[in-house]
């Protein structure tokens, strides 16, 4: 995806681009903003056939970005005065900051609630869940509806091999080029239910981030500054209870990275702000390739049939 625009934030340069629908036969009609978060070791690409079949059936305009320190947005200023060493790695990209960042973007784009500013639906899948609703609960974004899609919003975090490379990282650094490929292909392999699915150039569109030295350094830092207590936070507190929007849950029964015991656990957390839950047969993790027609219908659906005139983008 073409991420045009640009937002200079504690030494990150995040890539974005805000598109919108060309409707010619319904030119009054307002267009519902919608934000879309990716999660890891992913990049915004995962969500471009479910954003084209939105943009050409609706009225839409629609915030789409890569996180810091993931796909286009990998480039960082090694002179910032914010330069984190933590975990031995230069810049940020915990979830923690994630939601800081999201805040800021938002703010830059008018798509923050506030001051007559629209409240966006949002949907964001992994670890994008927890920061959404970091955004949500501690920065007090405004969003109009939320849909988490295998979100990775309870504890514990994490595989054996993320749980390696995070207690591990300088050993992931070390490994030759074509090793550590071969595990970021394995990743990703790993999170579809179809393995067909990553023949049509999906594989490489979502490896291809992390591969060379610079790639394999950002894939290793991204896993190494994952920390359980950005989550705890607000789960010590209680904090999903008190979610301010209407909520859906998306979940592929095949996703061996999340178990449904997690996703029934998020949606108890949740609790009556939950409005609709989908359980999508035969996807994996990553539902929005292995079931690209079924996960849109679920996206369109909830667009159309949930929210409020917050969302409407202002004319």
């Amino acid at each position: 995806m073409d991420l045009a625009l640009s937002l200079k934030f504690e030494g990150w340069n995040i890539r974005y681009n805000i598109l919108k629908s060309q409707d010619p036969s319904a030119p009054t009609r307002p267009a519902k903003c919608a934000v879309f978060v990716h999660g890891t070791p992913w990049s915004s690409i995962v969500f471009k056939p479910t954003i084209e079949a939105l943009l050409a059936r609706g009225s839409y305009q629609i915030l789409v970005y890569d996180l810091a320190g993931y796909g286009q947005s990998q480039e960082f200023d090694t002179s910032s005065s914010t330069t984190s060493s933590e975990n031995e790695f230069q810049g940020d990209t915990s979830v923690k900051f994630q939601a800081r960042a999201l805040t800021e973007l938002l703010k830059q784009v008018q798509m923050d609630g506030r001051g007559g500013h629209p409240a966006p639906a949002v949907i964001a899948h992994d670890i994008a869940g927890t920061i959404v609703l970091r955004a949500h609960l501690l920065h007090d974004c405004k969003f109009d509806t939320m849909m988490l899609v295998d979100a990775n919003c309870v504890l514990p975090w994490g595989d054996g091999f993320y749980k390696l490379a995070r207690s591990e990282p300088q050993t992931f650094l070390k490994l030759p080029p074509s090793i550590f490929e071969a595990v970021a292909r394995a990743v990703t392999c790993s999170a579809v239910h179809e393995p067909k699915v990553l023949q049509t150039g999906w594989e490489d569109a979502l490896t291809h981030p992390w591969l060379g030295a610079d790639g394999q350094r950002n894939f290793v830092r991204q896993v190494a500054q994952a920390n359980d207590g950005d989550v705890a936070e607000m789960l010590d507190a209680n904090l999903y209870g008190r979610v301010g929007c209407d909520v859906k849950v998306v979940w592929g029964e095949q996703d061996q990275w999340i178990p449904r015991e997690k996703i029934e656990d998020l949606i108890r957390k949740v609790g009556g702000r939950l409005k609709e839950k989908a359980f999508i047969p035969a996807a994996g993790h990553l539902v929005m390739l292995d079931q690209p027609g079924r996960f849109t219908i679920e996206v369109f659906d909830w667009l159309t049939r949930f929210g409020s005139e917050r969302s409407h983008a202002v004319s």
